[in-house]
């Protein structure tokens, strides 16, 4: 019996072979931007993305609508920081060679730490008490609102509804904060009710490999010491394009010290392929939500050449977009920031 579980163990481990074919179709390539990067660290938001966008020339930039900032108090919408970056968005375009576009994030949960980003006045930072904030009409108001203010703007390429809604993301500032399925199905529903015209996107981490994936589709009563796992299948499911957010190097990616970088990359790269053949057949979309572009913290073992290979590996897969993580750390290092706009060359190259 141990000897069927060390079996088991190493084929977990090993992922399953890649074998070379000719490139598909391009993604869009672009990268996540929070105005709250830029303000912790004491510069003007408006300044950093402009400077990212000339630098790179993204074809989408993903940028949060956050409901604590626009819905200060129950009864004030405040879309002015959204706002500020749409209009750097547009004055870039006026004379780049790339037509930049954007990915909003609405709801409750929304990209950067600490995941949930909900105002003081709407009650503890957890369920149940969550789930009664966002049926409430304060909620739904700014959820709305969102919606039917930048439906219409040429620059918007599609939603992305909550930030890995069904994960639970634990940290000291919220509880237990999954949004339930039920608002999560109200907000997909109303975004193609207010705004049929974008796609509603919603976002996942992956298992270990794609033989963990596999598990979690097919035997998940065996998972236990493979966790965390994320939701790809339920995400995929919910809404119209699946967002795979991917990351090789940091405290929790699993088997990290017994495993190389170069093993964990091809492993995402094979998650990618395995999602994008189920994607398709339901005739959705996949996205790379969240490509690691930085190190995680201060442990200094992914690097900048590590970003461009990644960028060689998934420029092989169907994606339709990638959006790297880690503008931050580009905006410190130029090291980085050439990276970035490498990795952004090789992943929409023909």
């Amino acid at each position: 019996m141990k000897g069927l579980f060390l079996m088991i163990v190493a084929a977990l481990l090993l992922g399953s072979e890649s074998w070379p074919q000719a490139a598909p179709a391009p993604p869009l390539a672009g990268f996540s931007y929070s105005p709250v990067t830029s303000q912790n660290a004491g510069r003007d938001p408006a300044q950093d993305l402009a400077r990212l966008l000339d630098a790179t020339n993204p074809d989408l930039v993903r940028l949060p609508v956050y409901w604590e900032t626009v819905e200060p108090t129950p009864d004030v919408l405040d879309f002015s920081s959204v706002d500020q970056l749409l209009d750097v968005v547009g004055v870039h375009n006026m004379t780049s060679p790339v037509q930049t576009r954007i990915v909003l994030t609405i709801g409750a949960r929304n990209f950067l730490y600490p995941e949930l980003h909900e105002p003081i006045w709407a009650g503890p930072r957890q369920q149940p008490y969550l789930d009664l904030a966002q049926s409430g009409t304060a909620y739904r108001a700014y959820f709305d609102a969102s919606l039917t203010r930048y439906r219409g703007s040429p620059l918007l390429y599609a939603w992305q509804v909550e930030n890995e809604p069904f994960d639970y993301v634990g940290n000291i500032s919220t509880g237990a904060d999954q949004i339930t399925a039920v608002q999560l199905a109200w907000e997909i529903d109303e975004v193609h009710r207010l705004d049929p015209d974008h796609q509603a996107l919603i976002t996942t981490y992956n298992g270990m490999n794609v033989n963990i994936d596999m598990l979690q589709l097919w035997a998940p009563q065996v998972l236990g010491a493979f966790g965390p796992n994320g939701h790809p299948e339920g995400a995929l499911q919910a809404g119209d394009a699946l967002g795979l957010d991917l990351y090789v190097d940091g405290p929790n990616v699993s088997f990290r010290h017994l495993t190389t970088m170069n093993l964990r990359e091809a492993w995402k790269e094979q998650a990618v392929s395995f999602w994008a053949d189920r994607a398709s057949k339901q005739g959705k979309d996949i996205w790379l939500a969240e490509m690691q572009a930085q190190p995680w913290g201060e442990s200094g073992t992914f690097s900048p050449q590590d970003l461009v290979e990644s960028a060689i590996d998934y420029r092989q897969e169907p994606l339709q977009v990638v959006l790297m993580w880690g503008v931050d750390t580009w905006l410190a290092d130029p090291t980085w920031l050439s990276a970035g706009s490498r990795a952004i060359e090789i992943l929409r190259a023909p």
